[in-house]
């Protein structure tokens, strides 16, 4: 049994006579998917961010963790943008590692720009548009977490677990020189939701078991949520992380995710 299924066995035999049998899915997307199964799965949405360089033999540098969103019909990587301060947007990117080549996006939209002081972690974000670049490179699409209005968690809603994602630095394979390779990690977490902040658009999760690695690079990464619906345990997108240690898990609320997305989405309509 893994942390997962712990947690909803749990919530089951302490809440509903109808044991953990009912529990043994997660509800994504309007189809059933096995408890087990289910990190597994969400695990292809967590991207490893990189910076083009122009440096001979250290092409990219790696700079943490993203997420891509399929949101309004466009395509985007989402990450936070104390990650891509004092970089040129246009040298963002991810490596493809099927074909192991650097792409970039074809834009991005931030709350604010990068030397005025934030007034709320909401306003860490950065959004990249990788919707032409999903076009052109079919292998790209299935990357993206589809999401619809009812795939956003709301304060109000009973989380069961959180399922965080990222690339923490010291578990990349980065050899760039001797074998032109930068072999990416993604580490999966499951979280136990914790008490609110004192910032409302932060959320905040332990890991189980304790974490025993450095989290440098987990910044980005998202953070999706298991949810308890009547009878039904349902997933929805919960939001980025922005920093973590300690076992704790800091991530910038889902809504505050949305608002950017619309943002973007509107100043390209």
């Amino acid at each position: 049994m893994n942390d997962l299924d712990m947690l909803l066995s749990r919530r089951a035999d302490l809440e509903t006579f109808v044991g953990r049998s009912v529990w043994s899915s997660v509800k994504v997307h309007g189809l059933f998917v096995p408890a087990s199964a289910l990190q597994s799965r969400l695990h292809t949405f967590c991207q490893n961010l990189v910076l083009f360089t122009d440096v001979e033999d250290y092409e990219v540098q790696l700079i943490g963790s993203a997420i891509g969103l399929h949101y309004r019909g466009r395509k985007f990587l989402v990450c936070t943008a104390h990650q891509v301060n004092d970089v040129s947007g246009q040298d963002v990117g991810i490596i493809v590692p099927v074909k192991n080549k650097f792409i970039s996006s074809a834009g991005y939209t931030r709350f604010r720009a990068p030397d005025s002081p934030r007034e709320s972690d909401a306003e860490d974000l950065c959004a990249f548009d990788f919707t032409p670049q999903t076009t052109a490179n079919q292998e790209l699409d299935q990357r993206f977490f589809g999401l619809g209005s009812d795939d956003f968690l709301n304060d109000e809603d009973d989380v069961v677990a959180y399922l965080a994602y990222g690339c923490p630095f010291a578990d990349q394979k980065y050899n760039v020189v001797d074998e032109n390779h930068v072999g990416t990690v993604i580490r999966s977490m499951t979280c136990e939701p914790q008490e609110q902040p004192s910032d409302p658009a932060l959320g905040l999760c332990r890991l189980l078991p304790p974490m025993d690695f450095d989290p440098n690079g987990l910044s980005g990464g998202p953070v999706f949520a298991t949810v308890l619906q009547g009878l039904e345990v349902v997933l929805k997108f919960a939001g980025i992380i922005n920093r973590s240690g300690n076992g704790l898990v800091h991530f910038i609320k889902a809504k505050a995710v949305r608002n950017l997305l619309d943002l973007s989405v509107n100043q390209g309509a």
